[in-house]
């Protein structure tokens, strides 16, 4: 199994997480997460040349793998979800909305890290 995409895939997810608590300070709070954002993204082009995960994907799968995949394709229309609707709440609009789809962004990338280290460990014994 490799550690090292378990690793960075978690330290993207709690770098994230941690710059939730920043709300209260707007412009630390922006760019902390503006900056996670580009980790991600940064963590999928790593993955994508390192194991040219797109010319596997007719591959075989297991089912980790499948949801793992899924989850990630969810996820992609949350980030300028959440860049946009953070713009608005900075410039002084309720953050309602905001709160509601960055709960359940955490939670979907939660299950991104998890799968991955399912899928992963799925590979590893077979």
């Amino acid at each position: 199994m490799n550690y090292l995409f378990i690793f960075l895939n978690g330290g993207v997810f709690f770098w994230l997480l941690a710059g939730w608590p920043l709300h209260r300070r707007p412009a630390l709070h922006m760019m902390w997460m503006t900056f996670g954002f580009a980790l991600d993204v940064a963590l999928l082009l790593f993955i994508e040349i390192d194991r040219k995960a797109t010319g596997q994907l007719f591959a075989p799968m297991g089912p980790w793998l499948v949801v793992h995949i899924l989850i990630a394709i969810l996820l992609v229309p949350w980030y300028p979800m959440l860049i946009y609707s953070g713009g608005k709440v900075s410039a002084g609009k309720p953050s309602g909305f905001h709160k509601k789809i960055a709960f359940t962004f955490f939670a979907l990338r939660f299950a991104l890290w998890i799968t991955a280290i399912l899928a992963m460990a799925a590979k590893a014994t077979s």
